[in-house]
């Protein structure tokens, strides 16, 4: 809905829409950090992994304990901005 016509409805109307608005962001903020930080996880363990020599099994345990939640949050995020 475009901005300009917010302005034409009642007052609960327009509250409504702006805690819409506001839950959206909201939650694209908390699906950006997430991804934003696992990102981050996945390069912080290809660098440690050359420098320590961690297996290929204990980096794939660590990206999927950072992972399941991640995909949670991202699934969560999408099914809500789909009503």
């Amino acid at each position: 809905m475009a901005k300009k016509t917010v302005e034409f409805l009642n007052p609960v109307d327009q509250s409504q829409i702006k805690r819409a608005e506001k839950q959206e962001d909201t939650r694209s903020l908390i699906a950006n950090i997430f991804v934003i930080g696992y990102l981050l996880i996945l390069i912080t363990l290809i660098i440690l992994s050359t420098f320590f020599d961690l297996t290929s099994e204990t980096v794939k345990d660590y990206l999927l304990a950072v992972g399941s939640p991640l995909g949670f949050i991202i699934g969560f995020y999408f099914k809500s901005s789909e009503k």
